[in-house]
C-alpha cells in the first residue's frame, strides 16, 4: 500500500473518525462526571454511616438492664472500638463510590447511549448517533450552561 493510497483511505474515512471521536469524547465527559460524583458520594456516605454507627453505640453504651460493672466496661469497649474502627468506613466509601457512579450513568443515559452509538454503531447508525449527540450537546449548553429557556424560582420577573 502506498502512501497516497493511505492518505485518500484516511480522507475517505474523516466522517467515521469524527463520529467515532464525538462518542469518545462523550464517554469520557459522562466518565469524568460520574467519577467525581462518586467520590463526592462516597465521602458523604461513609461519613454518615459512621456517625450513625457511633451514635447508636454511644447511645447503648449510656444504659444498663441490670446495674454490671463489667456490662459497662464491655459497652464502653464496644464504644471505643466503634468510634476508631475504620472498617466500616473502607466499606461504605465503596458502596457511596459505586452509588454515586451509577447515579451520574442513570442521570445522563441519553448521552451515554448516544456516545456508545457514536463509538460502536457502523454507518447510518454512528452518524446518526453523532448527529443526535450534537443536538443534545448544543440543547444542554442553551439550556444549561447559558440559561435560556430554563425557569428560575429565585429569579422571578414580576
Amino acid at each position: 500500500m502506498s502512501i497516497s493510497t493511505a492518505l485518500k483511505s484516511v480522507k475517505n474515512n474523516i466522517p467515521k473518525y469524527i463520529y467515532k471521536g464525538a462518542g469518545a469524547a462523550a464517554l469520557g465527559i459522562i466518565g469524568y462526571d460520574a467519577h467525581v460524583l462518586g467520590k463526592l458520594q462516597s465521602d458523604v456516605y461513609s461519613k454518615t454511616g459512621d456517625a450513625d454507627a457511633c451514635m447508636e453505640a454511644f447511645s447503648n453504651s449510656q444504659y444498663l438492664t441490670s446495674p454490671s460493672i463489667t456490662a459497662s466496661k464491655l459497652k464502653k469497649g464496644v464504644f471505643n472500638w466503634e468510634v476508631d474502627s475504620n472498617i466500616r468506613h473502607f466499606f461504605n466509601s465503596a458502596i457511596g463510590y459505586f452509588k454515586g457512579f451509577g447515579t451520574m450513568l442513570v442521570d445522563s443515559v441519553i448521552p451515554l447511549g448516544l456516545g456508545l452509538g457514536a463509538l460502536l454503531g457502523k454507518g447510518k447508525w454512528a452518524k446518526g448517533s453523532a448527529i443526535g449527540l450534537g443536538i443534545f450537546g448544543v440543547v444542554k449548553l442553551f439550556k444549561d450552561v447559558l440559561g435560556f429557556g430554563h425557569y428560575n424560582d429565585l429569579n422571578k420577573k414580576y
